[in-house]
């Protein structure tokens, strides 16, 4: 990752300088497509503006900030930053209808119990881009609310596959993983 800081308006102090090299090499983390960062730090009028702009693989990221100490207004930025490329890796990067740890999840197949279950049916996954995301218990909470006798067909957020939850013989709600049918 290439950092590049402007100061203007103000001498860029050795602290300043270390500082916003820490703070951008937490963004690594988030995302290891980062190839540039210009960070643009500007005193004016008693006000401390600070403007950070991303480059890399399909990523252009801006963030502005304005406070009375330049320190918080780069964290403030660099929070701004880090929401987004959270939300730049969830709508680019976790789609259910690719490959995950080996398994190809396809839409238009049909899908069954991938362990011992009683949902012993096969379910046709007609489109995957039109399914609910949910965790184990929120998909276990929304099938227990909606009270309908079929099954809940979902992308599991915690497995990154296709579940189902289904009401077993005794009433009680179950969830299972899917396995494509070969």
């Amino acid at each position: 990752m290439n950092i590049e800081i402007s100061a203007r308006h103000f001498e860029l102090t050795d602290s300043l300088k270390e500082h916003v090299d820490e703070k951008l090499s937490v963004l690594d983390k988030f995302y290891d497509g980062i190839d540039d960062v210009h960070v643009i730090l500007e005193l004016s009028s008693g006000m401390s503006r600070s403007h950070v702009r991303l480059r890399g693989d399909r990523l252009r990221l801006d963030s502005k900030a304005k406070g009375h100490d330049m320190y918080f207004s780069f964290d403030d930025c660099v929070s701004s930053l880090e929401r987004q490329l959270k939300r730049f890796k969830e709508t680019h990067h976790n789609h259910p209808h690719r490959e995950k740890n080996g398994k190809k999840l396809i839409s238009g197949a049909w899908y069954v119990a991938a362990e011992p279950s009683e949902l012993t049916v096969p379910v046709l996954l007609e489109d995957a881009a039109e399914l609910k995301k949910y965790s184990t218990n929120a998909a276990m909470t929304e099938f227990e609310v909606s009270g309908s006798d079929k099954n809940l067909i979902f992308y599991n957020t915690e497995t990154d596959c296709f579940s189902a939850a289904y009401r077993t013989s005794s009433g009680a709600t179950q969830v299972v993983e899917l396995a494509r049918r070969e």
